[in-house]
């Protein structure tokens, strides 16, 4: 008569599968957490990019209104409205002479 025994070695394999299908997940999730997180990265680099040429775009007009304010001819016209006359021999005075 042929005896047959249950498999010894099932609950060890067991032991063996569960925690490691355990580490799987948890390594799984992280790895869809850092992908999150890769894809906010550079969604907000790509809105800082965009901002940074919009603010260059308005330092360059800002630059362009301080230099038609700060022509020859807006300050002479300036001057005049002002009652200011330009002054033939100027004399500096230094710090050093103070």
């Amino acid at each position: 008569m042929t005896v047959i025994q249950p498999n010894k070695y099932k609950k060890s394999a067991v032991r063996l599968i569960a925690p490691l299908g355990f580490l799987v997940l948890v390594l799984l999730g992280a790895e869809v957490a850092t992908y999150a997180q890769m894809v906010n990265l550079q969604h907000d680099a790509g809105v800082l990019s965009a901002r940074a040429g919009e603010l260059r775009v308005e330092n360059a007009e800002l630059k362009n209104d301080f230099y038609a304010i700060t022509d020859q001819k807006n300050l002479d016209r300036l001057a005049k409205e002002r009652g200011l006359v330009q002054d033939k021999n100027p004399k500096w005075v230094f710090a050093s002479q103070l």
